[in-house]
């Protein structure tokens, strides 16, 4: 990737891998391993060391904690908060996981069937959702502070893409849906 993109020699871009793998954690001495030598948390950190290759200013990472356990997940977010702050990376995190959002993100925007519904800062939207599937997805999320509450599912199925009902796309499922919707 570095030698396709940039005007460098081989020998440059293996010093720049191996930089780039010991900046994710992973030992430079692997650089010819197999994907199947590593764990999982290994490939998600050389996945990301190949995102960072070409000293990008923007990062989009999709679902960068699945499938991981949780001790390798926080060393993953971590990772990300890092390389965030020491490169001054942007960064687009696309996931379904709450606690992933509310820990590397400053601003959220919450999706529903292809569409934004809401966006703001993620205290605002966390604190203060307006709309209504904003707030079912964040009831359906357990709480690890403040009062223990029961999680609530979301009713129903999300709608088809093809054709998607008309208005706001959640509306089947709402239960505060009106004729305005």
């Amino acid at each position: 990737v570095i030698t396709l993109h940039e005007s460098v020699n081989e020998a440059e871009a293996w010093r720049r891998t191996e930089e780039l793998l010991g900046q994710v954690g992973i030992d430079p001495e692997r650089l010819r391993n197999y994907p199947h030598e590593f764990s999982g948390g290994m490939k998600q950190r050389a996945m990301i060391a190949m995102a960072l290759a070409c000293n990008p200013p923007l990062v989009i990472a999709d679902e960068p904690s699945t499938a991981l356990d949780v001790v390798v997940q926080a060393q993953i977010l971590r990772l990300l908060k890092d390389l965030k702050q020491r490169r001054g990376l942007s960064m687009i995190l696309v996931s379904h996981d709450l606690s992933v959002i509310a820990e590397i993100c400053n601003r959220v925007a919450i999706v529903y069937a292809g569409k934004i519904i809401e966006h703001g800062d993620i205290f605002s939207i966390f604190k203060d959702a307006k709309h209504p599937y904003s707030k079912a997805l964040i009831g359906a999320f357990p709480r690890i502070v403040g009062p223990m509450s029961e999680m609530r599912a979301i009713s129903g199925t999300p709608p088809g893409l093809i054709r998607p009902p008309p208005g706001c796309r959640f509306h089947p499922r709402c239960p505060l849906k009106m004729e305005l919707c």
